[in-house]
This record gives C-alpha cells, structure tokens and sequence, in this order.
C-alpha cells in the first residue's frame, strides 16, 4: 500500500483512512523538527514531583485492572473541573480522548441515523461515522475567519433533528472558540429537537483569554456531553488518559461499549492522575500552557506572518492553521519538508483543506525559536521555486 493510499484512502470498506494520525505515526519518531504536536510540551515525572505527585507511592501499586471505569477518587477530580455539573457517577476514564470519541460515537449512533458535524475536525468522528452507516451531515466552518456557523448549526438541528451533532470546541485545526451565547443557542435547539450534543473538549483550558466554563456546564448535561483528557492541555500524553462526561445513561452505555475496547484504564495513569489533578494543579498547568502558545504564537508571527504564511491567530489550543497563499495543494509540501529538511508539520489535507498547514506551538519555548527558523528558512526556499 502507497504513501497516498496510507493517507486518503481505506482502511477496509467505509472506514477512510484516518490521514492526520498515519501522515503523524509514519514520520514523527524520525523528524529532525518536529512541529506537528498539537498539545504542549510533555510533563518530565519530575516535574510531576514538584505538583504533588510521590514517585515512592507507585513503588508498592499492583498493576492490576483497577477501576474498569476509572476510580472513585479520579472522577471526583474530574468532577470538580466541570463545578459539579456531573458527578462520579456520570464520568467514564478511557484511555485517551479517542477512546472517549469512539465510545461515544458507537453507543450514540446506528445505521441510518441521522449525524451532524462540525469540519474541519479532528477526523476521527468523521471516519467513524460513515464506517457507522450514519447518515452526515456537514457543517463547514470556512476562510477566513474559520467560526463555526452557529445559525447554520441551529438550522440543521431544528430541520434535520440528528441525533448527534459532534462538534470540536475549542476547534482543531482551527484553534477558534465558541462563545457561551453560541453554545446556549445550541443547546436551545438541541433541547427542542432532542439532539445530543458532543463537545471535543480536549483543548478546553487552553483559551488564551482565561479560564471558561465547558460546553457541558454552558448547554446542560441533558443535552450535551463532553469529551477531555490529558495529552493536550495538561501535558501528559503519555498516560493515555482520557474521559466521557455527561447525563447517566448515555455514559453507562458508552461503558459498555468500552468493555470490547480496553476493558480499564492503566491503572498507573489513574494514580497519576488522580494525584496530579488538583484544583491548584489544573491552574498552574493550564496557565503554563497559554504562556508557551501565547509566546510561541508572538514569534511566529514576526516570522511567518504575511511573508510566508497567512496565520489565523489562536483563540486556544497549542497550534496555528495557516494558510499557504502560494500553494494551491499542501501534501506534496509537507513531504518535501521532511524528505528535504526533515521538518514535520501537517498537511490541510489530513483535514479535508488543502492549501493549510497546523503547525504546533506547544514546544518549550528554549527550542521553540530555532525549530521556527528551520522551518522559515525551509519554506522561503520552496516559495521561491515555486515562483
């Protein structure tokens, strides 16, 4: 099977290939720069020392399953970042976010159902629904501002009554916001028709302008469910820990789908977790990550802006979604950085947007500015030969 078959074309019948996480896996443990990471920078267990976390008390853990739903004593932490808007009772600990996206997808949709979706998206909703049988329905953000479209998103849910709309707040690969009016106004709609809001929320923390209440929280956890976890914001990817939040009977059946999956969650990542997750914790992490996008964005765009690239700033997340105003496609750009320069960025097309790049701003700032350069110096070569 071919590179481009790898990227845009089937895993088997109706499960397209999920291109951003294959285009990511066959290059990132060999770029020289990699700048392709969506989250920030990686926590050291070190660092982890110094929020609380006592190395010694996992020398005596058995590894065993553990909580098949994650432990009580994680998801009172969880709770707590939602102010009680669910309880333990109504959390589910999954490995990573994308367990918590499949689960969720699967116990919500069946064949012929009716689904919306925001795009661009992180694609795996989107893959996971046309495997599904769902019948989708398309709600484009678009050039330039990328927002997604509130009124249209209310049409289709008072016409359409889907039974799921799936939407990315804060946006990948966009790096926009919705407003509480907006998810108040979706959530009105969702009430009236009986249409179950998902919220991507795994880059909720990370909005630029301060702290926000999630979409669950704003909507109501009668109509709206959240998925979060920890790569993203929180800087441990590596513990695979992810969650499902929401109203008890959708979390109870999006459990026992995760029974064919991966039946519990590491049982070292709930002590982590459960250790780390402080409220005085969260703060710090997520004030630690707006300062390296923050920053890292604010050289970037002395750099690359309106020279080389045209960057939408970030509203949140640890990216930018940048368009190439002198090239039309940016696959073929993006294997030329790394088979020329060994760079990583991803290309739109892993989003359905040709013509874009997300590029990550989630390097610790020491490394951030030479990382940058390799890429500017890169692309100001390939912009000339394209004339």
């Amino acid at each position: 099977m071919g590179v481009e078959s790898l990227l845009l074309g089937e895993v088997r019948r109706g499960l397209r290939a999920f291109c951003l996480e294959r285009w990511q896996s066959l290059h990132e443990n060999y770029a020289r720069v990699n700048m392709s990471e969506s989250g920030v920078a990686p926590l050291s267990l070190a660092e982890l020392e110094e929020l609380g976390l006592k190395l010694e008390s996992l020398r005596e853990l058995e590894l065993g399953y553990g909580w098949t739903r994650g432990s009580p004593e994680l998801r009172s932490r969880i709770s707590e970042l939602y102010n009680g808007e669910v309880k333990e009772g109504e959390i589910l600990v999954t490995a990573g976010s994308a367990e918590a996206n499949f689960v969720a997808a699967v116990s919500l949709v069946e064949g012929g159902d009716l689904a919306a979706v925001d795009l661009p998206n992180y694609m795996q909703v989107p893959g996971l629904l046309g495997f599904l049988g769902a019948r989708v329905l398309e709600v484009k953000r678009s050039h330039p501002s990328w927002r997604f479209p509130v009124d249209e998103a209310v049409r289709v849910i008072e016409e359409g009554r889907p039974k799921a709309f799936f939407i990315c707040n804060p946006n990948n690969p966009t790096a926009t916001v919705l407003r509480e009016r907006e998810v108040e106004e979706l959530g009105e709609a969702a009430r009236r028709a009986g249409t179950v809001l998902v919220f991507d929320e795994v880059y909720w923390g990370s909005e630029l302008s301060g702290d926000k209440p999630s979409a669950l929280e704003i909507a109501g956890k009668d109509v709206a469910v959240s998925v979060c976890g920890l790569s993203k914001v929180y800087g441990m990817p590596g513990l695979r820990l992810g969650w499902l939040a929401g109203k008890k009977e959708i979390v109870e059946r999006a459990w026992a789908v995760k029974d064919y999956v991966s039946i519990a969650p590491s049982a070292l990542s709930d002590r982590i977790a459960s250790a780390v997750l402080t409220q005085d914790n969260v703060r710090k992490l997520r004030r630690r990550a707006r300062e390296i996008v923050g920053r890292n964005f604010e050289l970037f765009a002395r750099i690359m802006g309106g020279r080389l690239l045209e960057p939408l700033p970030p509203e949140a997340g640890a990216f930018v979604w940048a368009r190439v105003p002198w090239a039309r496609e940016t696959l073929s750009l993006c294997k030329r950085l790394f088979a020329e320069k060994g760079v990583l960025v991803n290309p739109g097309e892993c989003f359905d947007a040709p013509g874009y790049l997300r590029i990550g701003l989630g390097q610790r700032m020491s490394g951030f500015a030479e990382s940058l350069q390799v890429l500017a110096t890169a692309l100001e070569a390939m912009k000339e030969q394209a004339g």
